[in-house]
């Protein structure tokens, strides 16, 4: 029976009188207001994996739990982080049912992966809250917004779930659903859309404490049972939250059932606990709704009482259609209204039937879409309501009967999944398809009985009206930000909201008026939500924020602006900031230029609008003001925000229409900017401070030029170009219709559409943005690859390093560690570098001519300057020497040749003066044979300055503004880089491009001098400028590329050398063989029939019966089907052009099967695929095994395909025919690689599992133990260690540091960091998995990186390579310090390097090898400072290098560490076995840390500086030191240190020197037993 249905809600803002508890006014987002201001107040545990969009809930929870708050009982809390969403759920069914209040945050794939755990919690009486942030489901792709598609998944798993349309609603609820839970012992799943409510800033009410303690109760409490089940089974009475595993009640829960109970329990679920659900509910929403004066029921309805045609709706969708309502009654008089599904499960049938009889039309509208069903999961619930009421109507029953005239028709509709933006002209367009006032876009209407229909995209299906309102309250001022990714925008945003926020309360209070239960009523209101990608940093961004006077409830993209604060300074190369601008509105532009160049930059065909509609532009030099605010460049990005905010306030009318003056104003910025910055110091604040008021002076408004002045808006400046047409490897930058990508030869094999650029292209890269045709191309998540090579990032630069060639010594140290692609180089001939200008710039042929017979009289007159130069160590540039050669020549050569040639060789950065191994070596060995050097700086750059930092002294790289002229000179320089050949062998050195594996290690980065290697990731993705990981991913694909075609080519000639020599006398030999040995020659014809023309069976007679079947193959078919195989097989390893546009030079030579996380965002978010060979991505858990599964079946196409018919060959070419046996056949046509000789499995294409510490080493360990232990000879794996979840915003993972410093892993009075070692997924694998090849290893020494990847790919085995990735957003480094932390990690002991080789031996000592970390014999690296002075470098020195580790020192003068502990001398106090022990708690303790009473001495930016450590810095020391001790003693390496400290605290234990004097004399006791050792 249904519960009596309630009243229908009221909007959330009126409010009743005399209420109780109103509501405390607080400005935050929807996840801020469920989890920190209602879940972490109410539950005594969290536990919650992360995942977007809800991910932001567990860290405010663990936040919570770190500050070592309380609930409001005061009762503490727990808050853990699990290794996955499926094992989150069992943890908090587990929490849950020992009777303490249990929450977890997830969303998407995070339900669905946990969904086994939902089914089995209700029968356990769980009585926990699920928070959801609905977000759409993978499907053909990923994609982290908003859809529904996450919550229909779980309609049938037993729980009560709750839909909100606001986060005021969703918080509500959460107590709403929680008192439920308790009552019906029944787990509940309250649901906020995600991201756009999640996401969502408003001023919302967060609950009293006194509300949740009098509405919820205590866990403890003792209440009646409410049932008579309940009844049952605890009696009378029983505990709010019932202890069901619990030592003094023993009983077990969960068990096995067969046939005789199984389903008994099922179907006594539905009368003993689902169906009280409902009255609860009611009662709980009219309590609520008496308590707080906010109003629930099980629908909400809005203007429905007259109205004939009504929308329903879950989720935020409701408030847009609540203005559109509004609007269609306003202008068109039209009776419609819109009613909120607030309970979908269990599902209001009762209310659903009463709110919409005798309505004409019902509109249903869903943020997914079920293909396959009759109809989608709402629209089938209302469609069996209103079957059921029918029913009743002519056979009785319980339900609400409704006749045939009552029943409305149904209008089904799909809209707004992925977040898809619902904006007001889709609404009107359903409500005149279902009024008959429009058809879809295939012309079918309402009167042809389609009531289906799509929102928002290009489909058949699809309705949109021409009218498109804006629906904003009047008085409303509408904000659109324009930024770039890692620029600030979101929290200038969220800033900007908080003040006006601020601002808000500031004014009601002016003026104040009250409400009748005295609350203050708020006279502004504010909607603000983010617009943004996958992408990481570098791409564009949107803000939207409106401030109104009422209420906003449209959520949406606006198109309707008052102003436009754009940070981008290259906009409108990429979009269109002015788009939407009211009349009247104003531009705030990012820009240094004067006023006339910058009304240059707005593109011609935009000027008119500008003019029309009196916009007001204005320049703001954002970037200049946060440069002269802070040195840090980091800093400099985000602060720049803060001017824009500023702007706003100096452009918009708010100040004044609102009567605040400008020390009002600032004074309530001050005080915002101390709630966010204060922690950081008083000087943080003031820069911000500094940096928004600077804003209001520096703002300079354009005046409008002519329509007709030059167009400057592309930021460009036409580069020079060839004067032919030119095929070329493409590259981002590089556009011009003569400069054309490496077309499809007639010889290449036809593909099909899907796997083609051009289709891709066509669609994805076509200008259609929101207008993608939603077509077969869009349903099967594909993109073409390599897309990336021709993504500019031009958009996402400041700066862009600026090649000195004079400077270089090609080092390759910048190349090897550019994440990007970014630097391509090359060493080339004197000669060939003149002749490629002559040929390509100087347009006469009769003067090219002349110029080309010149070239060795040019080359000879410039080797000898170029010579006399080095040797007098004269800087003298290579452009300099040429123009001088050209100069004196007198062939009859026109000036303008001369002018063209010199034109070109001015801009192109050429090295020869400090290249020795390129030039003077050479030389001097083989004169006339010396060549050149050059970097290009690509387009693909980021503007991170890695390569300057690497660069350091020798100056060769130098950050600079980019400028039209510089972007001119680097994509001139690029175009004529693309047109040289490749880097010959002689300048490689040492390293043999045909065998790299066999090549010296120093001299394997020279492997990037190679275009075909270096290109092998060719980038243009979305990857934070810098990003520590793309370094590693890039070095993976260029070593397995530079390993791998070699032996590709060197096969296909194997190949085109057997079938030629089987051509000429293949037929011949066949024949000698049938004479000497009928049976063998039988033998191999089937053989031949079975493997190349697959005519083989399930046995040997089925075989024979095809075969026969076929009829007689001649020797001649034989031979010719034979050398065709060999030679396409040859073909594809040679001579394929396997990706669109590139070289031709064979198949891919590996796949990659890459985990969910960064790498995969930014990896494959369309348009943008830096990956040119095969790539999959699976879930977060189970990339190994897909890997696995790619690798098994590049296997067997490896036999089949590849080994099999050469054999075949080999038999006829050799000696060995005549002994063809039945044996050599099973071999053949059973082929695995147990069988293949080592030769063939070099060849065998590799298969990389790519992950993070997450997908690798906790949630995906799993995967990743099974994978390792099958040895399987292709399968290779790279950990992309970040310590940290990265992807999801910083949370912790195994491998995080003891210190935290991440969102789920924070420092508090209750916490400072995690008691847990660090995880080594490495050195787990070193033991009980077999025999892998492992390594650990990253970028700080590419040289033993790269040798450890070839070591790898040649081992005949599983490999595993764990790569330190410094991931600079959650680490707190610069953009430029990839590298160079990395270095740090590695020699302070916090990562360090070591290569585990199986094939050395079966002891630990011959396996592993630690050399390459600093001091190997030591406990630290023993450092010195610019002084002399030896010191030991500690995890804590490096610590002093990144910001997530800040509150682990503080500052402290010389003369503070007078009674302090320096952390040498304690850690000789304390082992690991201490900290197990938590000896390190006892202040009587030997191994007692006082927190902050350590320091160390530090040299930073040449001074010598003291900082005290936290005691968790101490334990992090003592931790990474057994961490080391451990690799030390495996590998066989002595450790002093360890001995004397073992020595001298075994003394301390056993009584012959006391901690006293242990801890005075620390020192002088530790080096006695040191020198005795």
């Amino acid at each position: 029976m249904e519960a009596t249905i309630p009243p229908a809600d009221v909007v959330p803002s009126q409010k009743e009188s005399h209420v109780p508890f109103p509501g405390v006014r607080v400005t935050c987002n929807g996840n801020q207001l469920v989890a920190q201001y209602v879940e972490a107040r109410i539950t005594e545990g969290g536990v919650f994996y992360p995942i977007t969009p809800s991910t932001e809930g567990g860290e405010l929870y663990q936040a919570a739990y770190a500050e070592g708050k309380l609930d409001v009982w005061g009762n503490s809390k727990i808050a853990i982080e699990t290794e996955g969403e499926h094992a989150a759920q069992g943890g908090a069914t587990a929490l849950a049912v020992t009777g303490k209040r249990t929450v977890n945050f997830t969303s998407g794939q995070g339900i669905v992966y946990a969904m086994e755990q939902y089914y089995h919690a209700p029968g356990k009486c769980s009585t926990m809250v699920l928070e959801i942030g609905a977000r759409a489901l993978t499907k053909h792709a990923l994609n982290v917004h908003c859809g529904h598609d996450d919550v229909y998944a779980a309609l049938d798993t037993g729980w009560s779930i709750l839909f909100a349309k606001d986060a005021q609603q969703a918080a509500d609820q959460a107590v709403i659903l929680r008192k439920v839970c308790e009552l019906a012992l029944n787990p509940g799943m309250n649901v906020q859309d995600g991201m756009l409510t999640t996401h969502s800033e408003r001023a919302y009410l967060a609950p009293e404490a006194e509300l949740l303690r009098h509405f919820l109760g205590a866990p403890n409490d003792i209440i009646d049972c409410p049932t008579p089940a309940q009844k049952e089974l605890f009696g009378p009475t029983r505990r709010r939250l019932p202890e069901m595993m619990d030592l003094k009640h023993p009983i077990l829960l969960g068990p096995v059932q067969n046939q005789e109970h199984h389903m008994n329990g099922v179907v006594a679920r539905r009368n003993n606990f689902n169906e009280p659900i409902l009255g609860f509910l009611a009662d709980a929403y009219r309590e609520f709704g008496e308590l707080t004066g906010r109003r629930y029921g099980f629908v909400t309805e809005y203007k429905c009482e007259d109205a004939e045609t009504v929308f329903v709706s879950l989720g935020c969708a409701a408030e847009n259609i609540e203005e559109a309502c509004d609007w269609l009654r306003d202008q068109r008089n039209a009776k419609v209204g819109s009613i909120h599904i607030n309970v979908i499960r269990p599902f209001p049938e009762a209310a659903v039937i009463e709110a919409l009889r005798g309505k004409k039309n019902v509109i249903v509208i869903e943020r997914t879409d079920e293909g396959m069903a009759g109809d989608n999961p709402l629209s089938r619930d209302i469609r069996v309501a209103l079957g059921k009421a029918n029913e009743a109507a002519k056979f009785g029953g319980d339900l609400p009967a409704l006749t045939p005239e009552e029943t409305p028709r149904l209008f089904r509709g799909s809209y707004g999944l992925g977040s898809r933006d619902f904006r007001p002209e889709h609404t009107l367009g359903a409500y005149e398809f279902a009024t008959g006032m429009t058809k879809r876009t295939d012309g079918k209407s309402a009167a042809d009985g389609e009531t289906y229909f799509v929102l928002g995209v290009d489909h058949p299906y699809a309705v949109i009206s021409k009218t498109t309102p804006s629906l904003l309250p009047s008085g409303a001022i509408a904000v659109r930000f324009h930024s770039i990714g890692g620029w600030g925008m979101i929290t200038t945003g969220k800033n900007l909201g908080s003040i006006i926020g601020d601002l808000g309360n500031f004014i009601s209070e002016q003026d104040p008026k009250y409400d009748g239960d005295g609350a203050l009523i708020q006279k502004l209101h504010i909607m603000a939500n983010p617009k943004y990608g996958s992408e990481k940093k570098g791409s564009p961004t949107n803000y939207y924020l409106v401030v109104a006077p009422e209420r906003v409830r449209v959520n949406c993209e606006l198109n309707h602006v008052d102003v436009v604060l754009c940070c981008d300074p290259k906009a409108f190369t990429h979009t269109n900031p002015l788009a939407g601008i009211n009349k009247g509105g104003c531009l705030v532009w990012e820009s240094s230029d004067d006023p006339e160049t910058a009304w240059k930059r707005i593109p011609q065909k935009y000027r008119q609008f500008v003019r029309d509609n009196h916009i007001r532009v204005f320049l703001l030099p954002g970037f200049a003001i946060a440069k002269e605010a802070t040195e840090r460049p980091d800093l400099q990005l985000r602060m720049q925000g803060n001017a824009f905010l500023g702007a706003f306030f100096a452009v918009s009318p708010f100040l004044q229409e609102y009567g605040i003056s400008r020390d009002q104003f600032e004074e309530l910025v001050r005080k915002q900017y101390v709630k966010k910055f204060g922690r950081f110091g008083d000087a943080v604040v003031e820069s911000n401070m500094k940096v928004m008021i600077e804003a209001f002076n520096r703002l300079v408004e354009i005046q409008y030029g002519k329509d007709e002045d030059e167009d400057r808006s592309s930021m460009r400046l036409d580069p020079v170009l060839p004067v032919d047409a030119h095929p070329i490897l493409p590259t981002a930058g590089v556009f011009a219709p003569s400069l054309k990508a490496i077309s499809h030869n007639p010889d290449q094999p036809a593909k099909a559409p899907v796997f083609t650029l051009d289709k891709f292209d066509g669609e994805y890269r076509h200008g259609l943005g929101y207008h993608q045709p939603a077509g077969a191309l869009a349903s099967v998540g594909v993109m073409a690859a390599g897309t990336g090579a021709t993504q500019s990032k031009y958009v996402a630069r400041r700066e862009t390093p600026m090649y000195i060639a004079e400077n270089c010594t090609q080092c390759m140290e910048c190349i090897t560690a550019c994440p990007d692609t970014a630097l391509p180089n090359t060493a080339q001939d004197v000669s060939t570098v003149l002749k490629t200008a002559v040929m390509n710039y100087v347009s006469a042929a009769d003067d090219r001519k002349k110029l080309l017979a010149a070239i060795p009289e040019i080359d000879a007159g410039a080797r000898e300057k170029m010579v006399a130069a080095v040797a007098a160590k004269e800087s003298l540039p290579f452009k300099d020497i040429v123009r001088e050669q050209v100069a004196g020549l007198n062939h009859g050569i026109s000036q303008q040749a001369k002018d063209e040639l010199n034109a070109i060789m001015d801009l192109l950065p050429i090295a020869y003066g400090n290249v020795p191994a390129i030039f003077r070596s050479i030389e001097k060995k083989s004169p006339g044979e010396g060549g050149v050097f050059m970097i290009q700086v690509s387009d693909l750059c980021k503007g991170c300055g890695e390569c300057v930092e690497q660069c350091g002294d020798h100056d060769a790289l130098r950050m600079v503004p980019d400028t039209e002229e510089l972007n001119y000179q680097l994509t001139s320089a690029q175009i004529f880089g693309r047109l040289l050949p490749d880097t010959p062998q002689k300048y490689l050195g040492l390293y043999d491009d045909d065998a790299p594996q066999d090549s010296r290690p120093a001299a394997l980065r020279n492997h990037l001098m190679v275009r075909r290697n270096y290109e092998a990731l060719v980038s243009g993705d979305g990857a934070c400028a810098g990003c520590g990981e793309k370094s590693i991913l890039r070095a993976i694909a260029s070593v397995t590329e530079a390993y791998m075609r070699p032996l590709y080519h060197s096969k296909a000639n194997r190949l085109y050398d057997k079938a030629g020599r089987l051509k000429l006398d293949g037929v011949q030999r066949l024949a000698t063989l049938k004479a000497s040995d009928a049976e063998a020659y039988q033998r191999l014809k089937r053989s031949f029939a079975h493997i190349v023309m697959g005519l083989g069976g399930e046995d040997d007679a089925d075989t024979e019966k095809r075969i026969a079947d076929h009829g007689p193959i001649s020797d001649e078919e034989l031979i010719d089907g034979l050398c065709a195989v060999m030679n396409q097989d040859a073909f594809n390893h040679f001579k394929l052009q396997a990706t669109d546009g590139r070289l031709d030079n064979g198949m891919s030579v590996m796949a990659m099967g890459a985990s969910t996380g960064c790498n995969t965002v930014y990896g494959s978010t369309p348009p943008s695929n830096p990956h040119p060979y095969p790539w999959m991505n699976s879930l977060f858990q189970d990339g190994s095994t897909i890997s696995w599964l790619l690798a098994e079946s590049l296997l067997l196409n490896h036999a089949r395909r590849s080994v099999a018919p050469e054999r075949l060959a080999d038999v006829l070419l050799g000696d060995s025919a005549a002994e063809f046996s039945s044996i050599d056949d099973w071999d053949l046509t059973h082929l695995t690689e147990t069988l293949m000789t080592d030769q063939e499995i070099r060849e065998l294409p590799k298969v990389w599992i790519v992950g993070g510490d997450g997908a690798l080493g906790d949630i995906g360990f799993q995967n990743l133990s099974k994978v390792m232990l099958q040895n399987r000879p292709n399968v290779k794996a790279i950990m992309l260690d970040t310590q940290v979840y990265s992807n999801t915003g910083g949370q912790n993972s195994d491998s995080s540091t003891m210190l935290g410093g991440y969102d789920m892993n924070q420092f508090g009075r209750a916490s400072q960091g995690k008691l847990t070692e660090k995880k080594s997924v490495a050195e787990a694998l070193t033991a009980g998995h077999g025999s892998p090849f492992v390594a650990q290893v990253s970028i700080a020494n590419a040289a033993k990186l790269y040798k450890a990847l070839l070591d790898g790919l040649e081992y005949r085995g599983t490999a595993f390579f764990q790569a330190y990735t410094t991931c600079q957003p959650e680490h707190g480094v610069g953009d430029n310090m990839s590298a160079h932390q990395a270095k740090l990690s590695r020699d302070s002991r916090g990562m360090p390097e070591f290569i585990y080789d199986p094939q050395q031996g079966e002891t630990s000592q011959e396996c592993l090898d630690v050399k390459g970390n600093p001091t190997i014999n030591r406990d630290w690296w023993q450092a010195a400072y610019s002084n002399k002075e030896k010191y030991n470098y500690t995890v804590a020195h490096w610590a002093l290098t990144e910001a997530r580790f800040r509150k682990h020192l503080k500052a402290i003068s010389e003369e503070d560490t007078a009674d302090m502990m320096h952390l040498d001398d304690i850690l000789v106090c304390i082992t690991q076995n201490d900290v197990v022990k938590r000896r390190i708690f006892d202040p009587k303790h030997r191994a007692f840390v006082p927190d902050f009473g350590v320091f160390i001495k530090a040299e930073v930016n040449g001074k010598l500086k003291h900082y005290a450590v936290s005691r968790q810095m101490v334990l992090f020391a003592v931790e990474r030191r057994k961490a080391w001790r451990m690799l030390q003693s495996k590998a066989g390496q002595e450790n002093l240190d360890y001995q004397a400290q073992r020595t001298l605290l075994a003394k301390v234990d056993q009584g012959e020197f006391s901690v006293e004097d242990l801890r005075a004399k620390t020192r002088e006791l530790y080096e006695a037993e040191l020198a005795t050792k």
